[in-house]
């Protein structure tokens, strides 16, 4: 019997994509699903335990699960380099000019590693990954080893090198000042022309959102050129203290009243903006929870609130593995399965958002396992 369905693949570090469109679905809709799903051709497939499988499908992309539990991440952020140029203040690394990049033949070893540990997907970025010298080859090793591959990157480099990826996000983090004040410099127009090419070469394109104080006010606009310009996937990021980000995040991070404007704006986007796919990211689903969206339709959807250590896994540069990119620890039992006090102790969808993002609980609280203290839902608890 399947338990659940996740669609489309992650083309970011920061999530494995919450598809928030299925959310709105009817449930014949849904239910039509779950019988095409039984046809759907694997590609892989993995034991779970307790019996159970879990299998990557390329047509449509997505990952079927049997049986209760997950037996270990089944996406992969890996870091390429720590090669960029530009001085984006939020930056969730902090890369350099000359930053060290992964060797080829390491690049490679490590996808044989994921692959045999039972990763399905590698998502790859840096630092700026166009600046990674044999791009095409780490395509080739990512398929070599049975992995489908995306790729994040700003849009500015040799655009025309990302072939063969089976998705590729571009960051637009607003259009024209907006841009500039959140990126540091003036760059949507090269994003957008990046987008426009990439979706001339045939690629499944889609567009990075990093959420500000600055950039939510324009979201409509934003995600209206990104798909004018080709995009068929937009992913919401919440913005994290992490690598550059931490010093400025207390001035730049969504206001309370905005966080609570999300679910509104976005049931708005799905349906002004059909056939483009909107994805949110795993420290987000404590906003769509204020606003009692259905927990079963999640579950349902294989929605996953923070699945650092367990469904992803980071790997930096040297190799180190860490839950997530925003944390500098290693996975654990506890961070997958956290004991956190009230209100998330009895909150319905503690499963599924875990507490919120760890990330911002640390820099906040000091302390990664607590709740999360910008949900909405901890903020009325006081």
């Amino acid at each position: 019997m399947i338990r659940s369905i996740r669609l489309g693949r992650a083309p970011n570090c920061s999530s494995l994509g919450n598809v928030v469109n299925v959310l709105a679905w009817s449930q014949v809709a849904v239910g039509a699903l779950w019988v095409a799903a039984e046809s759907w051709r694997s590609r892989r497939s993995r034991p779970e335990p307790g019996g159970g499988e879990t299998r990557a499908v390329d047509e449509p992309p997505a990952l079927v699960r049997r049986g209760e539990k997950n037996g270990g991440p089944h996406e992969a952020h890996v870091q390429l380099t720590r090669a960029c140029p530009l001085p984006c203040p939020s930056c969730h690394v902090s890369p350099e000019a000359k930053g060290e990049s992964v060797p080829l033949p390491v690049v490679e070893a490590r996808f044989r590693e994921l692959s045999s540990q039972g990763v399905f997907h590698v998502a790859v970025g840096g630092g700026e990954a166009l600046a990674y010298p044999e791009l095409a080859r780490v395509v080739e090793a990512a398929h070599a080893a049975g992995l489908s591959i995306g790729l994040t990157t700003s849009g500015r480099g040799r655009v025309d090198t990302a072939r063969g990826f089976d998705q590729i996000n571009v960051s637009l983090d607003g259009l024209g000042e907006v841009y500039e004040r959140a990126r540091g410099y003036d760059g949507a127009q090269e994003a957008l022309h990046a987008i426009q090419r990439l979706a001339a070469q045939g690629a499944r394109v889609g567009a990075n959102i990093v959420l500000s104080r600055d950039t939510f006010p324009s979201l409509r606009d934003t995600v209206n050129a990104a798909v004018q310009s080709g995009a068929r996937d937009i992913h919401l990021l919440r913005l994290k203290p992490a690598g550059r980000g931490t010093e400025p995040y207390l001035s730049r991070r969504l206001a309370p009243e905005q966080a609570l404007q999300l679910w509104p704006l976005l049931s708005s986007l799905v349906e002004e903006f059909a056939g483009v796919s909107f994805r949110v990211d795993c420290a987000m689903t404590p906003w769509l929870a204020a606003h009692g969206v259905d927990p079963e339709r999640m579950r349902a959807f294989g929605w996953t609130g923070c699945h650092g250590g367990d469904a992803l896994v980071a790997v930096d540069v040297n190799g180190r593995r860490t839950p997530c990119s925003f944390v500098d620890v290693e996975p654990s039992s506890d961070w997958i399965s956290p004991r956190l006090p009230e209100p998330c102790a009895s909150c319905d969808y503690l499963d599924i958002c875990r507490g919120g993002c760890h990330a911002v609980a640390q820099h906040l609280r000091g302390e990664l396992l607590v709740p999360d203290p910008e949900c909405p839902l901890v903020i009325a608890h006081g």
